[in-house]
């Protein structure tokens, strides 16, 4: 996958990419087609002047519920400084899903981006809902 590219308008012809004005909006990041259970993508949002890239993460249906679960956590890893926490690899501990940075093996809980090696670290987290055939963070 490439780098996702900005958008200016809320539905455009890229599906990883949102533009928001005004917070705690629900914005478009993709559609629900565009996801790979079990994995992560990497989307652009731009809210209020600013610019950042979210890290959308995608895990399976169980045997106890037909839905996908969805984390939307920041992208860029603190540590490495560069973005590719949507390029880590899923795990859990003791139950709780989390990524592990694929250059430091930093983990992360992807419910609240707490980093679990290190109490200073922790990645910023959104909400994220599926609306229809959208997937979508609040901003």
């Amino acid at each position: 996958m490439t780098s996702p590219a900005p958008a200016t308008t809320r539905n455009t012809a890229s599906p990883h990419s949102a533009t928001a004005t005004s917070p705690h909006r629900w914005v478009t990041l993709c559609q629900r087609e565009d996801l790979v259970p079990g994995s992560g993508v990497a989307a652009w949002l731009e809210a209020d002047g600013q610019a950042c890239q979210i890290a959308l993460f995608t895990l399976p249906a169980t045997a106890d519920s037909d839905d996908l679960t969805l984390f939307a956590i920041d992208h860029h890893d603190p540590v490495s400084g560069a973005n590719v926490i949507a390029r880590g690899l899923l795990g859990d501990h003791a139950g709780e899903p989390l990524v592990i940075s694929p250059l430091y093996k930093q983990r992360y809980r992807l419910s609240d981006g707490q980093c679990l090696d290190d109490d200073t670290l922790a990645l910023t987290v959104w909400p994220v809902r599926l609306a229809g055939g959208e997937v979508q963070i609040q901003c």
